[in-house]
C-alpha cells in the first residue's frame, strides 16, 4: 500500500495515490487490501479506502481486480478524486461482474447441509456510479451500467453484456457523463420490452461512444434513446455497427440531440431524427 501519515486515530492522509487488491477468494473480514491478503468484493475496497484515508482530492483510487466473477458493484459518493477498477485489459471475458442472486439450500436440523451459492442474473445492473463519483473501468466484463447524480465514468477495452434484467445496457441520468472509449457488446438481448435501448440518457446528461464493436445478433428496442436536454455522441466509422437489430434506431425527447448522423443509414428525403441529429426542435410532432 502507498506511504500515509497518520492525522488521527482512525484515518490516514495520503502522500500517494492507494492500491487495492480483490480477489474472489480473498476476504472481506480478514483481509488487508494487498497482494498477498487481497479483499474479496471490489464494494468494500473502494469503502474501506474512504473510511481508512484521507485522499485529500490530490490522489486516487486504484482497485485491482483478479479474474473470477463478483457481484454487482456500487461506487456511491467516494471521497477519493477517482476510482480506477482494472481487471485483465488483456482478457476483459476473465473478470465478470453481474447481479448474483444468492439461493440458501439445506434444512434447519441439519446445518451442515445448507450450502449458499450464486443462482442467476437478478438485479438490473452490473455496475452502478452515483452522486458524485468518478470512475474509470478497464478490463472487465459488465452486466449491464448505471451513472447518475452528477457521476462521470470512462469504460476502456471493457465487454458490455446485455442483460434482459436491465432496460438499457448504458443509462445515465442526472447532470452525468458515460464515455465509452473501447469495448465490445456482447451478443445478446437487452430488456424484455420494445423500448429497451443499447444507450439511454437524460436530464442534462451525456453519453460518448467512440470505438465500440457490436458482436451478431445484439437486441434492443432502440439503439439509442435521448431525452430531457440530454446528448448522446456516436463515432461514425464502427465496422460492426451493423451487427445491432433495433427496432428504432434513435428518438429524442424535449430537445435532446443524437450525434453523428453518419453512424445512421440515410433515411430519405424527409426530417427525421436521424438525419436532422436528433434535435427535437427541429422535427415536426407527426414525424417523432
Amino acid at each position: 500500500m502507498s506511504e500515509t501519515t497518520l492525522i488521527s486515530e482512525s484515518k490516514q492522509v495520503l502522500t500517494a495515490g492507494l492500491k487495492l487488491f480483490v480477489d474472489p477468494n480473498g476476504s472481506d473480514e480478514t483481509g488487508q487490501g494487498t497482494e498477498n491478503n487481497p479483499f474479496a468484493t471490489i464494494d468494500y475496497a473502494v469503502v474501506w479506502a474512504n473510511s481508512n484515508y484521507d485522499f485529500s482530492e490530490k490522489f486516487d483510487l486504484l482497485v485491482s481486480v483478479a479474474p473470477g466473477t463478483y457481484d454487482a458493484v456500487q461506487i456511491y459518493g467516494h471521497n477519493a478524486r477517482q476510482v480506477e477498477i482494472v481487471g485483465s485489459p488483456d482478457n476483459p471475458g476473465s473478470v465478470q461482474i453481474k447481479p448474483i442472486r444468492v439461493e440458501i439450500f439445506g434444512s434447519p436440523d441439519n446445518p451442515g447441509s445448507v450450502q449458499i451459492k450464486p443462482f442467476r442474473e437478478d438485479a438490473d445492473f452490473g455496475l452502478a456510479v452515483s452522486f458524485y463519483s468518478s470512475v474509470i473501468v478497464r478490463g472487465l466484463t459488465l452486466a449491464s451500467v448505471n451513472v447518475t447524480g452528477f457521476s462521470n465514468l470512462e469504460i476502456e477495452n471493457c465487454h458490455l453484456s446485455p442483460s434482459t434484467a436491465s432496460p438499457s445496457l448504458v443509462f445515465c441520468s442526472d447532470h452525468s457523463t458515460v464515455v465509452l472509449e473501447s469495448a465490445l457488446v456482447k451478443a445478446g438481448k437487452i430488456g424484455n420490452e420494445q423500448n429497451s435501448s443499447c444507450y439511454k440518457c437524460e436530464l442534462h446528461s451525456h453519453v460518448e461512444v467512440a470505438e465500440v464493436d457490436y458482436e451478431a445478433n445484439v437486441e434492443c428496442g432502440i439503439f439509442c434513446d435521448a431525452r430531457f436536454f440530454a446528448s448522446i455522441s456516436l463515432e461514425a466509422d464502427m465496422d460492426t455497427k451493423n451487427n445491432v437489430k433495433a427496432m428504432r434506431l434513435a428518438r429524442a425527447i424535449a430537445k435532446s440531440i443524437i450525434c453523428d448522423v453518419d453512424f445512421f443509414p440515410e433515411k430519405g428525403t424527409q426530417p427525421n431524427i436521424v438525419n436532422l441529429g436528433g434535435e427535437i426542435g427541429t422535427i415536426p410532432d407527426d414525424q417523432l
